[in-house]
């Protein structure tokens, strides 16, 4: 099985209370909430991950899985206290971060 495992990292005030939503190849596939991790089933070959929440966005990012591969993503908020009104309307396609995690070192 082909899976791909999302974390989103746990935060004090971001959004502690709303669910962000996860849209793989331009359909909503599932949703996560503040510090949880779930894992989605993926058909194998390359796919396009974003995180939403309301008009604001994670960039995308582009993975390619393998065949019985697990691929395990990370996402959270970039806004700060002080820059969340700029994050909500300027930079709304950045307000959340989107990236691969760094496997375990060994």
């Amino acid at each position: 099985m082909t899976t791909l495992i999302l974390r989103r990292a746990k935060t004090a005030w971001q959004d502690i209370g709303r669910n962000y939503r996860v849209v793989l190849d331009g359909r909503e596939v599932a949703q996560v909430a503040n510090g949880e991790e779930i894992g989605i089933a993926v058909s194998e070959g390359k796919h396009v991950v974003q995180m939403q929440i309301d008009w604001c966005q994670s960039p995308a990012l582009e993975i390619d899985v393998a065949t019985g591969e697990t691929q395990i993503l990370e996402c959270g908020p970039n806004a700060k206290p002080w820059l969340a009104l700029l994050y909500v309307t300027v930079l709304r396609s950045k307000y959340l971060w989107l990236r691969r995690s760094n496997p375990p070192s060994e």
